[in-house]
């Protein structure tokens, strides 16, 4: 497997890649010495395909596993759904026990988990499983966990950094064409921001990555988590603004999700890649970018098959969700713009009538 290693001093952790490496899941935890029960938490997809596999490599490692599941929905990142799952380890625990969590799914269960796992005994360690290509180059690793509330998304969390983030790609072979279309948006976003050859990669060889080809997918998701990994590394806390770089595409993408009461009429991907085209709408205006990478950024959203419109919903609705972003800076709004493929610079303060005209370009009606 390949190792990418997320040096935070005494929280650093591993992250492993590889395809078919799910038997090596066993011996990867029983070498951290994180705990003696683990509680699975994963959600009905993944426990009907992988839950065996799972318990069995878990079980041959000495490790007897519980299970817990939660729908796989954005409404399960609530705090109805915390206390729910924290309840719930609370009745799995017992004198003797030292619970530790595997999160096996996609965002929501490692968002929820982690934020469990976090508040649990004022802390458990967790290991991220992601099964998703969205979660698998993004939000399993750097440790936000968070849940929703409705006047926004993740507006309730903390930063628990995994024990392990355990990647294996032949979890994709099963993923949706939505769902791992809705993953290469966080792709693209990290070759935006900081790797124009992982940008290169994606415009030369769309269908190979789309068809699923291992080589490609390989060095397309160990470049994707090498870009999340150096920022995280240069700024856990986002408290030096590196790792705001991160939310590139996701300040008009929050706010299209919350607008839209986070239902799955659009993926967080789509919503991200819809962020993307506003954000460098906004810079082409501001004169940051050029046209042709605009046009670059663009192009290969589309050509990836993700939405280049935002269908029903106003824009006065989005602008009033995108209120309470928390990249919002003391009221004043707070955009991560391209400069060129591969570096983008955050902006604070953006004129009004230049957002609104972004947004104006990808709504219809």
């Amino acid at each position: 497997m390949k190792k990418i290693t997320v040096d935070l001093g005494p929280r650093r952790y591993d992250i492993l890649i590889g395809s078919g490496s799910l038997i090596h899941l066993g011996r990867e935890i029983r070498r951290r010495g994180l705990g003696t029960h683990p509680v699975l938490v994963s959600n009905g997809t993944v426990l009907r395909r992988y839950g065996g596999p799972l318990r069995r490599v878990l079980a041959s490692a000495g490790l007897p596993v519980q299970i817990l599941s939660v729908a796989d929905s954005e409404k399960s990142k609530s705090l109805g759904g915390l206390s729910r799952l924290l309840g719930r380890l609370a009745q799995m625990d017992r004198p003797g026990r030292r619970l530790f969590l595997v999160l096996a799914g996609g965002g929501v269960v490692g968002d929820l988990g982690g934020l469990a796992a976090g508040l649990y005994r004022r802390g458990v360690p967790y290991v991220q499983i992601p099964t998703t290509l969205l979660a698998q180059v993004d939000s399993s690793i750097g440790g936000k966990t968070a849940v929703d509330l409705p006047q926004g998304k993740n507006l309730v969390g903390l930063f628990n950094q995994p024990r392990m983030v355990f990647i294996d790609l032949e979890f994709l072979r099963t993923l949706p064409d939505r769902q791992f279309r809705s993953g290469l948006a966080e792709v693209i976003k990290c070759g935006v921001i900081g790797d124009a050859r992982l940008f290169r990669l994606l415009e030369e060889a769309p269908p190979e990555v789309l068809r699923r080809d291992a080589r490609k997918l390989n060095e397309v998701v160990s470049r994707a988590v090498k870009v999340k990994a150096s920022v995280v590394e240069r700024d856990e806390l986002e408290t030096r603004g590196l790792r705001t770089l991160l939310n590139f595409g996701h300040t008009f993408g929050h706010a299209v999700e919350a607008a839209a009461g986070f239902r799955r009429t659009t993926t967080h991907g789509e919503a991200v890649a819809l962020g993307m085209q506003v954000a460098s709408g906004i810079s082409l205006r501001l004169g940051r970018i050029g046209r042709a990478d605009h046009e670059r950024i663009v192009g290969l959203i589309r050509r990836t098959g993700l939405p280049t419109r935002v269908r029903g919903l106003a824009l006065e609705k989005i602008v009033r969700a995108m209120a309470h972003d928390k990249k919002w800076a003391e009221g004043k709004n707070r955009w991560v713009l391209p400069e060129r493929i591969g570096r983008c610079v955050v902006r604070e303060k953006v004129p009004e009538k230049i957002v609104r005209a972004s947004m104006r370009d990808i709504l219809e009606g």
